[in-house]
């Protein structure tokens, strides 16, 4: 797959397109690549499958009805085929840089599109997009060489994420593949979504299946029903949160989509054998003490030995 890098010429600073007929007709089989500044909004009706990185800042990528936050070191790949929508997460900017993969052409495996996914801190490819972002300003680099680079590390995780195609029901692969494809919107949105309030109806609409047709699905792919998922993957979240930062646990339950912290309070211990206020203090003890014995041990009491020097004096 050949790559064109998008250079703003004064009147369009985003590369744009009507729909994957004019995308061919104006770039063809190929991939385009743009770094830059994200002030405002930026959306498309039609994109093929894209890759973001977040060079600055926070960014929101809204894809089939799925918006998740992207950080420093995250890599969303969105699905092709529909429309996508990317903005700064605050009122500031956000550096970012968007890499188009040419719509599938052809028949067979040619038309086969990459499954969507969501990378969190994967900085092996983080770090190959990043240095594609400075090929980019690089005359002499070769851009093709980045891009097969990422295009390597991403069929290496593509892999990864069809092993459970197995369990997905169809009359082909193309077929199973859509499938999941649909379950994994749904999947992205629990994990790395806004914390929302989200029912079986609201994630069955993102995967566009009906609700009993989605509960069968998600659980048979993924081992849980998606409300225990829901749950299971907001407590993780919890406690990161409990352990990592000084956010009052309220503000957690809140911010988790919980409107009733007593509730809230009742799972957490009950997911991970302590209540959160308990957890917080035996985290704030232990860093601690790895402080003290890290001061302890440079602050050790060493002799140092004086010589004369000839001459001093």
């Amino acid at each position: 797959m050949n790559c064109m890098h998008w250079r703003t010429d004064g009147t369009d600073s985003f590369p744009n397109w009507r729909d994957r007929e004019d995308y061919l007709e104006r770039f063809g089989p190929r991939a385009i690549v743009w770094v830059g500044e994200l002030r405002t909004a930026q959306a498309w009706n039609f994109s093929p499958p894209a890759l973001c990185v977040a060079l600055r800042g926070k960014v929101l990528v809204g894809n089939r009805g799925c918006a998740v936050e992207v950080a420093g070191g995250d890599v969303m790949l969105t699905e092709g085929g529909s429309g996508l929508r990317i903005e700064p997460c605050t009122s500031g900017d956000a550096r970012v840089l968007m890499l188009w993969l040419a719509p599938a052409t052809g028949k067979g495996r040619a038309s086969v599109q990459p499954l969507p996914a969501f990378f969190t801190q994967d900085h092996e490819l983080a770090g190959a997009l990043t240095r594609m972002a400075q090929a980019t300003a690089d005359i002499g680099a070769d851009l093709h060489a980045s891009l097969d680079l990422v295009l390597g590390l991403l069929a290496r995780r593509q892999l990864a994420l069809g092993e459970a195609l197995e369990h997905c029901p169809g009359r082909s692969e193309r077929h199973r593949r859509q499938l999941y494809a649909r379950l994994l919107r749904a999947k992205h949105l629990i994990d790395h979504g806004q914390a929302v309030p989200l029912d079986l109806a609201a994630l069955a609409q993102v995967a566009s299946l009906s609700p009993s047709h989605f509960l069968r699905l998600f659980h048979r792919v993924f081992g849980a029903s998606p409300h225990r998922y829901l749950v299971q993957q907001r407590m993780l979240r919890a406690r990161r949160m409990v352990v990592e930062t000084t956010v009052p646990i309220g503000t957690i339950a809140q911010r988790l989509g919980f409107i009733n912290r007593c509730a809230f309070a009742r799972l957490f211990k009950q997911q991970f054998g302590t209540p959160a206020t308990r957890l917080r203090r035996q985290a704030m003890l232990q860093a601690r003490s790895s402080v003290t014995r890290a001061f302890g041990s440079l602050g050790a009491t060493q002799r140092v030995g004086y010589i004369s020097l000839p001459g001093a004096a």
